[in-house]
Parts: C-alpha cells; structure tokens; sequence
C-alpha cells in the first residue's frame, strides 16, 4: 500500500505512514541498519519528515512535499536542538535525504521545513513560522 505524496509514493510494510505521529516500523529496503522510523506531516501532507534511527540515534531524515500545494522551485531545511542545522539545494525535486548520523539528547525535536522561491527572489516558509513537521527523540 503506498500514499502519494507529490511525484512519488511512499511504501511502508502495508501501513500507511502520512500524518501519523509515533508510527514506529522496521526500515524500509533503502535505509540499511535503521531499526524505526518516526513519520508526521505539516499540513496534512504539504511538508513530511520521515526520521529514520533507532533511540535517541537519527541516522537520516527524509523531507518531502506535496507539489500541488507547495511552488514549483525552493529548498528543505532540517534543524535540530542547538545550532544543529542543515539546508537543501534549491531546486524542484519533491523529496531530499539528509544524512544526519548523530545523537540527540532525549526530547530533541528534529524538525524540517520547505521555502518556496518566490518571483523577486526572496523565499517564504510554507506555512508560515509554524509550518514545521518535527519528530522527537527517542525514534521508534
């Protein structure tokens, strides 16, 4: 069973894995040693984070957006507790991996958002200050 999300559908074991916070299940093919996956969306399915790990250790986080209710042209942010942060390349692709292999303390949020590009230049956050999909530690 896969729910569609932009260009590209996401498969979990059967389960469907969108807007669901806490959904813990055994990796999928593409993630080798992750042992939980933790899923939720901003938006019902505008903006997704899908934090792959196992406890408090979060190996990759993938974000996703829905391309019918986000711009055509922008980049993902992940940020974490601290200073921890990492930014996407601009461009028009509906998901990025980020590679995070680093342990947080219990409690931490792992958070990403989307920007859109807009016609001057400038980008906006989707959904606005709020428009967040973050999981928390422990994974799974």
């Amino acid at each position: 069973m896969g729910v569609r999300v932009g260009a590209r559908a996401w498969v979990s074991a059967g389960v469907a894995a969108v807007a669901v916070v806490g959904l813990a299940t055994p990796a999928t093919a593409g993630t080798s040693g992750v042992t939980a996956r933790e899923t939720v969306c901003y938006g019902g399915t505008t903006i997704c984070n899908n934090t792959y790990g196992s406890g408090n250790a979060v190996s990759e986080v993938i974000a996703s957006r829905n391309l019918n209710t986000t711009a055509e042209f922008g980049f993902f942010e992940l940020f974490g507790p601290g200073t921890y942060k990492q930014t996407g390349p601009t461009n028009r692709e509906s998901d990025h991996t980020f590679r995070v292999n680093a342990s947080f303390p219990a409690g931490s949020l792992i958070c990403v958002s989307f920007w859109n590009r807009n016609a001057n230049g400038s980008f906006t956050k989707v959904g606005g200050r709020n428009g967040n999909a973050c999981t928390s530690t422990p994974i799974g």
